[in-house]
């Protein structure tokens, strides 16, 4: 079961299909993005896809792998390319590994979230240093704003 929703959710990024994908979410479901944030609710989730997704890039592989299910939480890891539709970084690939991790409840996604390394995406692209440091940074404020327990270790 949890493969088939992998399957399916891969499916429809990589071919942009905006209504099926929008249909494996349950209707407030949260869909975490490491490059463009958090976006709540199958509306906002389907716009993400076509409006940020595929506004900057093109040619999407995403295949998961190595699922492990269990009490409704669901891990896979994942190969991941793309080739940059933005301007300055115009026909380069990109190639990353990662993590996926999904809530599901009644064959429908609570939630998704992902763990993968964004600093090495930006090194393909060839991004300047300086402003990597400003998207790290960015990057790190919402990670201590989406889980405030994290906050605890600084001190």
């Amino acid at each position: 079961m949890f493969a088939d929703i992998t399957d399916k959710f891969t499916k429809c990024v990589c071919e942009n299909n905006l209504q099926e994908f929008g249909k494996l979410f349950a209707t407030n479901g949260i869909y975490h993005d490491y490059i463009y944030g958090n976006f709540k609710g199958r509306n906002n989730i389907k716009r993400m896809l076509s409006d940020l997704f595929h506004r900057d890039a093109e040619q999407f592989y995403w295949k998961m792998f190595d699922h492990v299910f269990n009490n409704n939480i669901g891990y896979a890891k994942y190969r991941f390319s793309f080739i940059s539709k933005i301007p300055e970084y115009s026909g380069k690939k990109v190639i990353l590994s990662g993590i996926s991790s999904f809530k599901i409840k009644n064959r429908k996604i609570l939630e998704y979230s992902e763990s993968v390394n964004g600093g090495l995406a930006m090194v393909q692209l060839g991004i300047s240093p300086l402003k990597m440091e400003k998207v790290f940074i960015k990057w790190f404020k919402r990670s201590l704003k989406d889980d405030p327990k994290l906050s605890l270790l600084k001190n």
